[in-house]
């Protein structure tokens, strides 16, 4: 009986992978987005945060993993509204949003906190597993965003950043002369901070918010 619901459990979760690789998030993010949730399928986080939200495609692929480990929650910060980073057809995604979490029943691993994160980081006090950071990508803003959250990351915790390899390989169509993750995620690189960067969909880089990495041995 066991293999009969694990059979059934098995099927389940490849249709919906299915369709979740074939709905339309309009997002950058491309196939790193299974990046995300392998990392949420092997640490078993109790707490994620995004930073940036759009339509959900980092928020799906993160609670679909969050409800295969059966624990966790994403908390996804976004205003939902015009900024000086939204995609040209992602001003308002309140509603996409709502309707892609809604569809691939992920409403108890996916709490939305509509506002900006300069607004909800001040007051956050839950320590965080994982947070991928893809909101405000100038230099002050990506700043900022790692100065209040990177605090309250776990010790093997990790903060992931999107957008970091736009000044190695810049793509013309998409080109400003403000964007400043790959400054910032280099800094962070000089200062001693480990960074490992995966270079498809713009640049995926996984930060360690200790500076030399975690001592593995006395």
């Amino acid at each position: 009986m066991d293999s009969i619901f694990s059979s059934l459990r098995d099927y389940r979760n490849s249709f919906r992978y299915f369709r979740l690789q074939k709905r339309y998030f309009a997002s950058g993010l491309g196939d790193s987005a299974w990046i995300l949730h392998g990392l949420v399928r092997a640490l078993k986080p109790r707490v994620c945060v995004e930073i940036g939200a759009a339509m959900g495609k980092s928020a799906c692929y993160i609670g679909m993993a969050l409800k295969e480990n059966r624990q966790g929650k994403l908390y996804s910060i976004d205003p939902h509204e015009q900024t000086d980073w939204n995609d040209t057809d992602q001003i308002d995604t309140y509603n996409s949003f709502i309707k892609n979490i809604h569809d691939f029943n992920l409403d108890d691993y996916v709490e939305i906190v509509r506002n900006f994160s300069n607004k909800v980081g001040p007051s956050w006090k839950l320590p965080i597993d994982i947070i991928f950071i893809d909101g405000d990508h100038s230099y002050e803003g990506v700043k900022r965003d790692w100065s209040l959250f990177s605090p309250m990351v776990s010790e093997f915790g990790l903060v992931v950043f999107h957008d970091t390899l736009w000044d190695i390989r810049p793509d013309p169509r998409y080109a400003r002369a403000d964007m400043g993750v790959p400054r910032f995620v280099e800094e962070l690189r000089s200062n001693g901070y480990p960074v490992v960067t995966f270079d498809k969909n713009f640049g995926v880089s996984l930060v360690q918010p200790t500076k030399g990495g975690i001592l593995l041995s006395k």
